[in-house]
């Protein structure tokens, strides 16, 4: 009896559902910080977070690409230049750490933070120093 009981109390209890961060709070967890983010099976990049919804982003070892993000819907998407099309996730803030689920096609795997400091993005190539 009490393992049925325990089975209707689980079965009619919402999975918790997370809650992606706003851009008021995406900016405010992101801006001015510069986040490496990892995938899982290494290392997936740097961006550094600029003000006006500005990043500089960089694949490691790889030149710097600038660009925007807006948010669209629950989603924070990012356009680069040179790029087409925006790249767009949900992100959350867990033990003070960003988390990211990519949406875009090939979309639902994660990218979570490894490391953040407040300097600029060193960048290979032309933006050197920057």
């Amino acid at each position: 009896m009490r393992t049925l009981v325990l089975s209707l109390i689980l079965s009619s209890t919402p999975a918790f559902a997370e809650t992606p961060l706003n851009a008021e709070e995406f900016d405010a967890a992101t801006r001015g910080d510069t986040i490496t983010y990892d995938y899982g099976g290494g290392l997936f990049g740097t961006e550094e977070y600029l003000d006006d919804r500005r990043v500089r982003w960089a694949f490691e070892g790889d030149l710097c690409i600038y660009g925007v993000w807006y948010q669209k819907n629950d989603e924070i998407c990012f356009e680069y230049e040179n790029e087409p099309g925006a790249a767009c996730w949900l992100y959350f803030l867990e033990d003070g750490k960003i988390r990211g689920r990519y949406m875009g096609e090939g979309g639902g795997w994660e990218i979570l933070e490894t490391s953040r400091d407040g300097g600029p993005l060193p960048c290979a190539g032309p933006d050197v120093g920057v």
